[in-house]
Parts: C-alpha cells; sequence; structure tokens
C-alpha cells in the first residue's frame, strides 16, 4: 500500500480527523489532504511527527503497515546500529558520555530510518554512517 494511503489509515485508526492532525503538525487542511492523497511528498520531518501523532512506528508506515509499537525490524536495526557505533567507540579509544553516545545512537538510527524510506528492504550497513560516527566521536 502506498505511504499516503497508510497515513490517511493511521490517521483514521488513532481518531482523528483531517484538520486535527494538520493543526498538531503545523500545517493547513489542504496541504495535509495533498499528502494524504499521494499529491505532495511527504517529507521526513512530516513522517516522522505523524508517525509519533499516530503513536505508531515510521518504519512500519513507509513498509505498509501500521505498527503501534516499535517492530522487530525497528529493534534489530537498532541493536545493529549500537553495535556499530560502539565498535568505532572501541576502535577510536574514546571515553564518551552516556549522553554523547545516546545522541550519536539517536542520530545514527535517524539517520538510517531516512535511508530506508528511499528502500524500505535496504539491509543495515555500518560503512554507511562510519564517516560520521567517527566524527562524532574525534575532535
Amino acid at each position: 500500500m502506498a505511504l499516503h494511503n497508510m497515513l490517511k489509515q493511521a490517521r483514521e485508526q488513532a481518531g482523528l480527523t483531517l484538520e486535527k492532525a494538520a493543526e498538531c503538525i503545523g500545517i493547513s487542511g489542504a496541504s495535509f489532504s495533498r499528502m494524504e492523497n499521494g499529491l505532495s511528498k511527504v517529507t521526513m520531518d512530516r513522517l516522522e511527527m505523524l508517525a509519533t501523532l499516530y503513536d505508531v512506528s515510521a518504519s512500519a508506515l513507509v513498509a505498509g503497515s501500521i505498527v503501534t509499537r516499535l517492530s522487530t525490524i525497528d529493534l534489530d536495526r537498532l541493536k545493529l546500529v549500537v553495535a556499530a557505533v560502539q565498535e568505532v567507540v572501541n576502535d577510536l579509544g574514546a571515553n564518551p558520555s552516556p549522553e554523547k553516545m545516546a545522541l550519536a545512537v539517536s542520530e545514527l538510527y535517524r539517520l538510517e530510518i531516512n535511508y530506508i524510506v528511499n528502500d524500505a528492504t535496504a539491509e543495515f550497513s555500518p560503512q554507511r554512517h562510519l564517516g560520521i560516527i567517527e566524527a562524532m566521536f574525534t575532535g
């Protein structure tokens, strides 16, 4: 099912009117309607806001389902992100604070979600993010 159809279904399941959902994410009802009808693109920021508003998984919406909690795919990908960050930290001999580790993991996971929006079946590849992770813990 197309993303715009999934968004409409998730909104209806959450019991929100189109106008109320539009108000919650700060856009006009007309703009929201175009998004739900597939006439305008859904930005990553809006996808994340809508997923939060509807209490669903953004990656599941992209994959064509409505999941009201983290899916196994999300959790598995998150584990891989944590392992990739930890490996770079170990290789660099860094000793980051828990806050910096949390920030790195959350940012990398956000980037990974952005990546899978374009290809929901893409496998996680730490090489895709190594430069970013290293930059977070050096300098």
